[in-house]
């Protein structure tokens, strides 16, 4: 009696020694399409290759104008700290001098010069000199009153700031005992903080580029015209999307925006007239200045 398996039915139909049935398999792979009249391409056109280095390009250079204004909006973060961390140290040293002011000056024979914050002169000087070339040194800082209060020589310098000073900041100039704001000519001033009417609406320092003078440093503290609309100062336009960080007497740092994305167009140096340009930003800038409003 014979078994017929279920393998031995298979072997009956199938000779594995026999390759042909598996490379006819393997052409019939390889000819699809051929009734549509196509086949399969095997790599891209030059038109294709371009389309694709054309697309990274352009994906790169978004991430790269991404990672650029990351980098420009973390420097003015830490600009705005390195403003926080003055703006307390000058309010701690006013509560231990029943509520004055720092003078904003720091030029020698310009006030009362035992209330200078920073020290921009070298008569007088123990340590080193603090004016060298017409540029300040570390000592000019370290001889200020603020320094027992901030103890730090890079919060007195903005990373925003291409200059490579040691001081980048400047006070309010309507604000002390010994303002730079001769006999109340270009606003009205104030020399105690329980004076000032609006603490949050009130700017205590602001990032300043001066320029177009014999020295390179700040000189005094900053000031606009308000009585006669002129620009004596100008905030430092070193952020590229217009944007600059302040901080104000009751212990608030912000990042502002200019209403005018071009104000340094229309405000390119000092004792520059207020026109319809500038003319909301030097109303805003007035506000923030007035310690009586």
């Amino acid at each position: 009696m014979v078994c017929d398996s279920r393998s031995d039915r298979a072997s009956k139909h199938l000779d594995f020694t026999d390759p042909r049935p598996i490379l006819n398999a393997m052409n019939g792979f390889s000819n699809i399409g051929a009734g549509t009249g196509r086949s399969l391409r095997r790599g891209f056109t030059l038109v294709e290759l371009l389309v694709v280095v054309a697309i990274i390009a352009v994906l790169l250079a978004i991430v790269l104008l991404a990672v650029g204004g990351f980098r420009d909006s973390a420097r003015l973060v830490q600009c705005m700290s390195n403003q926080h961390q003055l703006q307390v140290g000058l309010v701690g040293w006013s509560q231990d001098h029943n509520g004055k002011f720092m003078s904003p000056e720091s030029r020698e024979y310009q006030g009362i010069e035992e209330l200078f914050w920073v020290k921009s002169y070298n008569t007088g000087a123990s340590e080193g000199l603090r004016l060298i070339d017409g540029r300040e040194t570390e000592f000019a800082v370290r001889d200020g009153q603020l320094w027992e209060y901030v103890g730090d020589v890079a919060a007195y310098s903005s990373p925003l700031d291409p200059s490579g000073r040691v001081r980048s900041y400047s006070l309010n100039g309507f604000i002390s005992d010994s303002p730079d704001n001769p006999n109340s000519v270009w606003g009205p001033t104030v020399d105690r903080i329980s004076k000032i009417r609006n603490p949050s609406k009130t700017m205590y320092t602001i990032a300043e580029h001066d320029t177009g003078w014999q020295f390179d440093y700040n000189r005094g503290g900053w000031v606009v015209d308000t009585y006669n609309g002129v620009w004596k100062d100008f905030p430092a336009f070193w952020d590229p999307v217009d944007r600059i960080a302040m901080s104000f007497v009751d212990g608030s740092s912000r990042i502002i925006e200019f209403a005018n994305p071009k104000l340094n167009e229309a405000v390119p140096g000092h004792e520059v007239p207020v026109n319809e340009l500038s003319q909301a930003d030097f109303d805003q800038f007035s506000e923030w200045l007035d310690p009586t409003r």
